[in-house]
């Protein structure tokens, strides 16, 4: 992991907050905005998406406790997509991955995570080389040690194969259909495997404006927040070299790649392909015409 002080565009963070700022708002009055996925814990996944927070009983974001995790804005907001694919980043990852980075996903955070232990490469699984995964952590504002920071093990990327925990015979992923006595297992493992080769934890307390990149395989998560009242804006995208992406260059951003899936909207709200916008509209024409010869009859 390295950190990069104070190398983010001011102004660019200007625009990100000001977004944020206006998302309550436009996320019940846009049928878009209001898609936007969340998630984080358990009642949070029940959620779903941001128009349906208020069932939560939450109509401020500042309200919402721990853990709340707003998906992939950059889909939704120039700003963020402009920050997920700022120069410092980029140019960055282009030089450690040896090919254009691909942005895999974007996370946004109220709050602290207050996640537990864990290694992205177990959970995000869109390349070929574990090397070719990274995250970019971006405070949007300074970290206060009360407000739950990041917490990471330095060197705890450096390991062996045998070091990898056993999700499935022998797998080093995660899925959805891990079996749950072997998902709870994870982390007492890595806190094991943290005691056994003597790591130290680092917290990492930012001012908006600094950046840190890290590996794919860094142990790390969310510390517990001290004063719940405290916010911990920040932003969290994930990266993979383009050339080691399973899947073909999409989108080009600049110097990366957007290898994000587009947001899912309504089923009124998708656009349709010539032909099925042709059948739709003789549809319309012949009803119109049949209307026609009832009237006249």
């Amino acid at each position: 992991m390295i950190i990069f002080p104070q190398v983010m565009d001011p102004a660019l963070l200007d625009r990100v907050d000001a977004d944020l700022d206006d998302l309550p708002r436009l996320a019940q009055t846009s049928l878009l905005y209001g898609m936007i996925g969340i998630d984080g814990k358990a009642n949070h996944y029940e959620a779903r998406v941001l128009r349906n927070l208020p069932k939560l009983g939450i109509t401020d974001l500042r309200q919402a406790g721990p853990g709340l995790k707003l998906n992939d804005l950059h889909r939704y907001f120039d700003a963020a997509r402009d920050l997920a694919f700022s120069e410092p980043i980029i140019r960055f990852l282009d030089e450690l991955f040896g090919s254009a980075p691909a942005l895999i996903q974007s996370l946004t955070f109220w709050k602290s995570s207050e996640q537990s232990l864990h290694q992205d490469f177990s959970y995000v699984h869109h390349h070929n080389r574990l090397g070719h995964l990274a995250a970019a952590w971006i405070p949007l504002e300074d970290i206060s040690d009360q407000a739950g920071p990041l917490v990471y093990y330095k060197g705890s990327h450096l390991l062996a194969e045998h070091q990898f925990y056993d999700w499935n015979q022998g797998g080093i992923l995660a899925s959805r259909n891990t079996d749950p006595q072997t998902a709870a297992g994870y982390g007492p493992y890595l806190s094991a495997l943290i005691n056994q080769q003597g790591w130290t934890p680092s917290i990492y307390l930012p001012r908006r404006g600094d950046l840190l990149i890290w590996h794919g395989a860094l142990i790390h998560g969310g510390t517990a927040m001290a004063d719940p009242s405290r916010t911990r804006r920040s932003y969290v995208c994930h990266y993979t070299a383009a050339a080691n992406h399973k899947a073909m260059a999409r989108h080009r951003v600049g110097e990366g790649y957007d290898f994000s899936e587009p947001p899912s909207l309504p089923e009124t709200m998708r656009s349709r392909s010539l032909p099925s916008r042709l059948v739709s509209a003789a549809g319309r024409r012949m009803t119109q015409l049949f209307r026609g010869v009832r009237t006249h009859a």
